[in-house]
């Protein structure tokens, strides 16, 4: 992985930032009143959305007027990449009024921008242009929410999970279930759901029946691209890894900090985990079945702070990394180069995403920070 772009010589040098050069030539920026606790992208790769943790959620379009492919320029005799600086300030994000008591939980919608339910019960659709449309306000707490891409939600309530139409939230089934799930995920392949209780994980699909896995915990979980595995923090300090076929289970412990983060990175077939001092990852062509060290990959430089956040490029072998002060890089799984984006300022990263074409990674720190790096091809070969 090498960095090609530098910055383009200009008579009027920018202000002065606390940011790496880098990123104050990719990334558009946002100070928020409030910390960020996730982020999610819509479907259609309009727009980010932040959720705050006052109950609002901001929003960012992707599209840039002045992107760095904009303003990116290829020296004729070199081929050495230059960007210029940004001329005009960065649009405002829009902020939706108060849907939540808290920070919302945020997932795609199956129509148009993001669905936000709020642990009071109350559910939103919120467009890429910030219209909010209620979906439903029953007064029963929200633990987890989910969506298929297809029309359906599910919604986590204490002692069940239901799945509704989104279109006019008719139920269409329901799981009972002992107290409330803390996560929930769809699978790509057959579109199956998962539920993640304290002491259990359910796998199954209504009218088809449901398996139970004794792998409980209270982090993320999450499938790969191709809905063969499955993983999921154990709330403490380490994550298991559920191979769906024949349905071996690896443990995997000894992490520094419980994970609050898991991803699966396609192109290097391979898992990844926060909660140590460089991403935690494992290979899945020799997963780690009995032996935590089998087909490891030490990705990352080492440091002396936590690794917070992880996510995996869409289409490369590429994992960015958020610290628990603040910093964002980004380095190849199974290999120690990095490439620093963000400076720490003292803040955790708290959300960390990448747009479904890999070309913009979202960011979101406790203290408010939001931004949206654009990522030119040309900085990587």
């Amino acid at each position: 992985m090498t960095q090609t772009i530098a910055p383009a010589a200009t008579p009027q040098q920018p202000a002065k930032s606390a940011q790496s050069p880098l990123f104050d030539l990719l990334a558009r920026s946002w100070t928020l009143e409030a910390a960020i606790t996730d982020v999610a992208l819509d479907r259609a790769g309009k727009a980010a959305g932040f959720a705050l943790a006052d109950g609002r959620v901001a929003l960012m379009p992707l599209d840039d007027p002045e992107s760095p492919l904009a303003r990116m320029r290829v020296e004729a005799d070199s081929g050495r990449s230059t960007i210029r600086p940004r001329e005009k300030p960065v649009a405002q994000p829009i902020l939706t009024p108060e849907l939540a008591t808290g920070a919302p939980l945020l997932a795609p919608s199956n129509m148009i921008g993001l669905v936000a339910a709020g642990r009071d019960g109350r559910i939103h659709r919120v467009t890429p242009r910030g219209q909010v449309i209620s979906l439903c306000n029953k007064a029963e707490p929200i633990f987890a929410l989910a969506a298929d891409g297809l029309g359906r939600l599910a919604i986590a309530r204490d002692g069940r999970t239901d799945l509704h139409d989104e279109d006019g939230m008719a139920r269409q089934a329901g799981l009972l279930t002992p107290g409330p799930a803390h996560a929930l995920a769809f699978a790509p392949d057959d579109r199956s759901l998962a539920v993640a209780l304290k002491e259990s994980l359910i796998i199954g699909q209504p009218r088809k029946g449901y398996e139970l896995f004794p792998l409980g915990g209270s982090g993320p979980i999450g499938f790969s691209a191709d809905g063969r595995w499955l993983v999921g923090s154990n709330g403490k300090d380490g994550i298991w890894l559920l191979q769906r076929q024949d349905g071996q289970i690896a443990r995997i412990g000894k992490f520094r900090a419980a994970p609050t983060s898991v991803t699966f990175c396609r192109a290097a077939d391979a898992v990844f985990a926060s909660g140590a001092f460089r991403a935690a990852g494992w290979s899945l062509a020799t997963p780690p079945f009995g032996n935590e060290a089998t087909g490891a990959l030490k990705t990352g430089r080492s440091g002396l702070v936590l690794i917070d956040k992880v996510a995996a490029h869409p289409a490369r072998d590429l994992i960015a990394l958020g610290t628990a002060d603040g910093a964002v890089a980004i380095a190849q799984a199974g290999r120690a180069e990095e490439m620093p984006l963000r400076q720490a300022d003292g803040a955790a990263v708290t959300a960390l995403a990448w747009s479904a074409d890999g070309l913009h990674l979202a960011i979101g720190t406790a203290n408010g920070e939001a931004a949206l790096v654009t990522l030119p091809p040309q900085l990587f070969k």
